[in-house]
């Protein structure tokens, strides 16, 4: 599975799962990117921790932020 699939799957999974499962979603897809502690942080802060919460609009959008935080910006 490519990087892009893998984060658009997993904000899909936040969106849809229970509460109680939204820690190992993430930490599957830190340890599939096999992330820094500083880029799981920026990760969290910027597009995992809203989408856990509720507050995703624009999903595309918020794949393509998570892709420039794990360094795929030009991919």
């Amino acid at each position: 599975m490519d990087t892009t699939t893998l984060i658009y799957d997993t904000l899909e999974g936040l969106s849809s799962a229970k509460p109680q499962q939204h820690a190992q979603i993430r930490q599957n897809l830190y340890n599939q990117l096999d992330l820094s502690f500083e880029k799981q942080l920026a990760l969290y802060s910027s597009v995992l921790g809203p989408a856990s919460a509720g507050r995703l609009t624009d999903l595309d959008s918020a794949v393509m932020s998570a892709r420039k935080i794990v360094g795929l910006e030009n991919s």
